[in-house]
């Protein structure tokens, strides 16, 4: 088996500043106390809803996430003591009920009242019926259940314009708008998606042209035109007008979700609440949603937030939380006063390798593996993990009789039934939701890929609990050799800062500290440049960082660096992770 080289050796410098705004980090969310926690109008009235998910479409491709992603946020709603929800999905989300619906919804609002609009399904874009009130001439335009391009079927949409009307409506009456909008309307793709791979669902339609148009629009040449129209509203859509929204896998769950509506539902449970203060400012739901999707989307989704030109996001309460609070921690995480005693050691552990020392002003490659990880006679498995369902890609599952991961079991499933692999027997590539994880792997090196698999899935999760904001650059497009990408995290200043990179296979490379690298960030933003090298595939950046420095698992790390021990990370990430600890795990991809 070749070994691998994933990003050549780190780049010897840091930057104190990065070509952008930083974003606030966010902390450990909230849980639900012995006594509740719940949501409030910081204004002192009442939170309302109205939430739609549409998944079976009876013309046009159906989706299928929308209807769990409608449920999942109406739950979190009602488990934060809000009332007032109404929830239309599929069938029931047809046009005369949205707007009755909605209707009533305005006549109940009063002053001061909080309401929130959220939708997921199908949208797509149509020229604008007011000539100069959109900037490329496109309307965008949201697609109800009997959606089709007959006269009859024109009517079963609700027009961008339309929701305008009514948002206006809600202002008028006082109230503040919070609307998501977990749909895409037009674009494409910076990253294409591989042609073995299972079909991806988008929450998109193609254009299309309507002979007849039965639609009556309820808006007017009076209504708002755009998002900068408005008083109170604060708009979260899940990409901008020029790319796919792609549903996703979120770890711990069956089927597939919207990115957004998944990362509001959290939101409101309180994990956008940074401070702690139980207050959630507009930046800090903006930021916490932003960087969760971008997350678990593996950047395919930059989610675009806009409030009101008269709002100031970073003092501006969009919603309170209130009563019994507690923290969630990790599974082992220690008190914030102090570390517990040395690391343990790792499993079979091998002697550490020394640390890298950076090189300036050569620009480092996220680096070869030196050797395979330490095995061990009584290997544990990662705890409560699910089996990776594997497939191959002519459907023959005797390839994988002999495949015996370290921290986690295998299902072999057909391509067709949702697998978190494939593997090609023809050119042994890995492929996994659209993207290639490895490249020209045997059977005997699919256990550590596999292995690898499930850490990323824990990865993700505990991201998603305590984001650490990260951002990758240029943009999510595939990476080619010698190509430098960067890392950019914000809202480390004082902060002890861990980043390694978990290669396809499952190899660790320590990336910060290295060499003289300082324990505690001098400055609140580091910019971190690395260069693509072999092997090509998949590369997960994680980044954590606490108000303590991190001996204990920075010492495991290291004793981890450049071996194929992606499980081993995760135990030591429950073991040694402090209680105010923010992670951040990013994934992108690179190819010959």
């Amino acid at each position: 088996m070749r070994m691998p080289r994933g990003l050549d050796d780190r780049i010897g410098w840091l930057c104190a500043t990065i070509g952008l705004t930083a974003l606030l980090a966010l902390t450990v969310p909230y849980a639900h106390a012995a006594g509740g926690l719940s949501i409030s109008n910081p204004d002192g009235a009442a939170v309302r809803a109205l939430v739609i998910g549409v998944d079976d479409y009876q013309h046009v491709r159906k989706l299928k996430g929308a209807v769990a992603d409608a449920a999942d946020i109406v739950t979190s709603l009602k488990s934060m003591g809000v009332s007032d929800v109404v929830a239309l999905t599929n069938a029931q989300a047809d046009r005369a009920s949205v707007l009755r619906e909605i209707s009533a919804l305005v006549e109940r609002t009063k002053n001061n009242d909080l309401i929130f609009l959220s939708i997921a399904g199908h949208g797509t874009q149509e020229p604008e019926r007011v000539k100069g009130t959109e900037p490329d001439g496109m309307e965008n335009v949201f697609l109800l259940p009997g959606f089709e391009t007959t006269p009859t079927g024109s009517v079963e949409r609700i027009l961008g314009s339309e929701f305008n009307h009514f948002i206006r409506q809600f202002e008028l009456r006082g109230a503040k708008v919070i609307f998501v909008a977990d749909t895409c309307h037009g674009g494409g793709m910076v990253r294409d998606i591989d042609p073995r791979a299972a079909e991806m669902s988008f929450r998109q339609v193609p254009r299309y042209t309507l002979l007849v148009d039965e639609l009556k629009p309820v808006s007017d040449s009076n209504d708002p035109k755009s998002e900068l129209d408005f008083d109170h509203t604060a708009f979260l859509a899940a990409v901008d007008r020029y790319t796919k929204a792609p549903e996703v896998r979120i770890p711990g769950i069956d089927g597939l979700r919207g990115a957004l509506s998944y990362a509001i539902a959290r939101a409101v449970e309180g994990s956008a609440d940074i401070n702690h203060d139980g207050k959630v400012t507009l930046k800090e739901l903006f930021s916490n949603v932003r960087q969760v999707v971008y997350q678990l989307s593996d950047q395919r989704q930059n989610v675009v937030t806009i409030s009101s030109p008269a709002q100031i996001p970073e003092t501006d309460i969009a919603f309170e939380l209130t009563r019994g609070v507690v923290l969630i921690q990790g599974p082992a995480a220690r008190a914030a006063s102090g570390q517990a005693g040395a690391a343990a050691p790792v499993e079979g552990q091998a002697p550490a390798p020394s640390a890298v020392t950076a090189k300036a002003p050569t620009v480092p490659t996220l680096a070869a593996a030196t050797n395979t990880a330490p095995t061990s006679s009584a290997p544990t498995p990662l705890r409560g993990a699910a089996p990776i369902r594997l497939a191959a890609l002519d459907g023959k599952t005797n390839y994988f009789a002999n495949v015996t991961p370290k921290d986690v079991t295998v299902q072999a499933v057909q391509p067709t039934d949702n697998p978190d692999l494939i593997w090609d027997p023809v050119s042994h590539d890995v492929i996994a939701w659209g993207d290639v994880v490895a490249y020209g792997v045997d059977v005997a090196g699919l256990p550590t890929v596999v292995d690898r698999t499930a850490a990323i899935r824990e990865l993700k999760r505990m991201a998603t609990r305590s984001p650490q904001m990260m951002r990758i650059w240029p943009d999510d497009r595939q990476q080619r050799a010698g190509q430098t990408v960067e890392v950019d995290l914000a809202d480390v200043a004082s902060r002890a800062v861990l980043l390694f990179n978990v290669s396809g296979d499952g190899t660790i490379q320590v990336l910060y500290p290295v060499g003289s690298d300082a324990a505690l960030a001098r400055s609140a933003s580091l910019r971190l440049p690395l260069r693509v090298g072999e092997p090509f595939g998949a590369e997960q950046i994680v980044a954590v960082t606490s108000q303590q420095r991190m001996v204990d698992l920075e010492t495991v790390l290291m004793q981890l660096n450049r071996r194929r021990a992606s499980g081993q990370v995760i135990k030591s990430l429950e073991r040694y992770l402090p209680a105010d600890a923010r992670i951040a795990s990013i994934g992108f991809f690179s190819a010959p």
